[in-house]
């Protein structure tokens, strides 16, 4: 039954702008589950898969661009590598204090409540930037608001929206860019470890659970972001920010 749980949370809270890990890190104080597990991996790669099928239209032209060697495709794809970095060398050189601040949940409510900033801003900003005019100065941006994300608290998901619209880019396609960036994100976290996970049917149906819930949360982003009502996630963050600070 754990697993059901820990999958659920960690599908609607991937990509929600609520931050997984800062919950997962809440989640293992609460509760006593330690999130050190291998099990973890495949939940990444339960939550890869989920926002793959998301944007297996968007992937699937980007992979035939790539062989038929368009210039736009082989450029947003130069772009999301560029995008990848910043988080790439922050998580390397700064491993040692990312891993404390995961016992810190005082520092956790901080960034809880920095995402909820995020968020709060997000909704007055707009933008008129397809998703192949983003420049590799915005690519570069985003990427170091993903970067951010790599502490517990701040959303990737609300980061790199955040990012994208401030680059005023077309909140549709920064939902795709940010959904995009998402996948080497996701799949890293998962494969290295997945050969050490102990299969059982509670943690195939966990594996599940991850997916489908992964799928609702994605669903929810796309309308709550198209609409301008990141706001009700902004007040989410800053009281759960609150309470973690305050306990």
């Amino acid at each position: 039954m754990r697993e059901i749980i820990l999958g659920i949370v960690q599908g609607l809270t991937e990509f929600l702008p609520v931050s997984s890990s800062g919950h997962l890190a809440l989640f293992s104080s609460f509760m006593n589950i330690d999130t050190n597990v291998p099990y973890f991996a495949l939940l990444h790669l339960s939550t890869f898969f989920a926002v793959l099928f998301f944007v297996w239209k968007e992937v699937v032209n980007l992979i035939k661009g790539l062989f038929k060697w368009e210039k736009e495709s082989l450029t947003l794809i130069l772009k999301l590598i560029i995008s990848s970095i910043p988080a790439a060398v922050v998580g390397f050189t700064l491993e040692s204090l990312i891993e404390s601040a995961f016992s810190s949940l005082t520092l956790i409510g901080v960034f809880l409540m920095v995402t909820a900033v995020f968020l709060l801003i997000s909704d007055t900003l707009k933008g008129k930037k397809s998703l192949t005019q983003i420049t590799y100065v915005d690519a570069l941006i985003i990427g170091l608001m993903q970067a951010l994300a790599i502490f517990p608290g701040i959303s990737r998901s609300g980061a790199t929206l955040f990012g994208a619209l401030l680059m005023k880019t077309k909140r549709e396609d920064a939902l795709k860019y940010s959904f995009l960036m998402s996948l080497p994100v996701t799949f890293g976290a998962g494969i290295f470890e997945i050969n050490k996970v102990t299969f059982s049917p509670w943690v195939i149906l966990g594996g599940l659970f991850a997916f489908v819930f992964g799928l609702f949360g994605l669903y929810l982003l796309k309308k709550t972001v198209l609409v301008g009502k990141l706001k009700y996630f902004s007040y989410y963050c800053f009281a759960i920010g609150l309470v973690a600070i305050i306990i």
